[in-house]
């Protein structure tokens, strides 16, 4: 019996032991994640709330001014301006707000022609989720435009085939509500280790040491067990096509793919069904713009033309499409139109402002 109590004492003692030393290296390990962590309650908490109706929102190391800037940003708001132009799309137009030129171009634009203007871009975004997030623009923060700006990127069909599919719940009426965000997937946008250490980071160290152990295992096995179903549902192999980098996303463009250009117009399609009963908008601008691949021709799809035969199913006037396919690229040369070593094709900060926004403004006036 003594031994046994020996034992016990013994294996629990280790365990104390061991608990507070992964505990001790939580607090390392949150220290060290800290670029990526909230820095108060009320993003982390607005972030969250969005995040689980939209599947993401913008980074958190880049955001954060105002909590709304995870969501969209204003470049120019003055209550004396009756009209509002909205700016949906990718991080080709995220990047408005990044590039001080571009920023600066759409601004003025907006001070000249008595514009309110919000760029409401983010990162991968595509039709799904500018479809829900206009419905939350509108709805949570009173953003009702009279001009919207769809920028339609090369890599939504992918997106929309490999992120968002699978993700898109439905109300009874069959209307999209919303889009489940990541969570323990591996994927790109999963922020379960970053809402779990930022909560953590809120407590104080005794808090942290006694938690972090408990959630960090808990994390772990989720986060495996998530593996597990993939493998066993997609195989060894495969198991890394859930996580959809951009390299799975570039194959609907290099090879054409009929289930991918289905679900990628239905996508489009329901939100043009959703906007065209929207009668406060004037006008609704969809744009495309070729990546590197298409002007050096290795991609076989282009997404503008499936815009085109979306469009032919709508009779609504204010649908228009700016396809900047169509312009004469040779002018530059290739390399100048777009970032160095850039498999996403970004535009050079230049040629962001002088060929993809003023090609777009220049049509808000005709």
């Amino acid at each position: 019996m003594k031994n046994n109590k020996f034992y016990f004492l013994t294996y629990l003692i280790i365990f104390i032991l061991f608990y507070f030393l992964f505990g001790i290296w939580g607090l390392l390990e949150i220290k060290k994640h800290k670029d990526l962590i909230f820095s108060n309650k009320k993003y982390l908490e607005f972030h969250k709330k969005y995040s689980n109706k939209i599947h993401h929102l913008r980074d958190v190391n880049k955001w954060g001014d105002e909590e709304n800037n995870y969501l969209f940003s204003k470049i120019i708001f003055k209550k004396d301006f009756s009209n509002t132009i909205l700016l949906q799309g990718d991080s080709w137009i995220e990047d408005i707000s990044n590039i001080k030129t571009s920023e600066m171009f759409v601004k003025k634009f907006g001070e000249d022609n008595n514009f309110n203007i919000y760029n409401a871009g983010i990162t991968s975004f595509s039709p799904s989720l500018m479809h829900v997030q206009y419905k939350i623009l509108k709805n949570d923060f009173n953003i009702r435009p009279q001009v919207l700006i769809i920028n339609i990127d090369q890599t939504d069909i992918g997106d929309e085939i490999c992120r968002y599919k699978d993700k898109k719940i439905y109300s009874s009426e069959g209307n999209l509500i919303r889009v489940h965000r990541e969570e323990y997937t591996r994927a790109t946008y999963d922020y379960s280790k970053i809402y779990l250490y930022s909560e953590l980071h809120f407590s104080n160290n005794f808090i942290k040491v006694l938690k972090f152990p408990y959630l960090k295992t808990q994390y772990f096995l989720k986060r495996n067990l998530s593996l597990i179903s993939e493998i066993k549902k997609k195989g060894f192999r495969k198991r890394n096509e859930s996580k959809c980098g951009f390299f799975q996303i570039q194959k609907e463009l290099i090879n054409y793919n009929s289930l991918s250009e289905k679900n990628f117009k239905k996508s489009l399609s329901e939100y043009l069904v959703f906007l065209s009963n929207e009668k406060k908008i004037k006008k609704v601008y969809l744009t495309s713009f070729p990546h590197k691949g298409h002007l050096q021709k290795t991609y076989k799809v282009n997404v503008s033309k499936y815009i085109d035969e979306v469009l032919l199913s709508f009779d609504d006037i204010r649908f228009k499409h700016i396809n900047m396919n169509n312009l004469d690229h040779s002018k530059e040369k290739i390399e100048k139109i777009y970032r160095k070593n850039d498999p996403a094709s970004h535009l050079a900060n230049q040629q962001h402002k002088d060929i993809f926004l003023s090609n777009i403004f220049s049509k808000i006036n005709e």
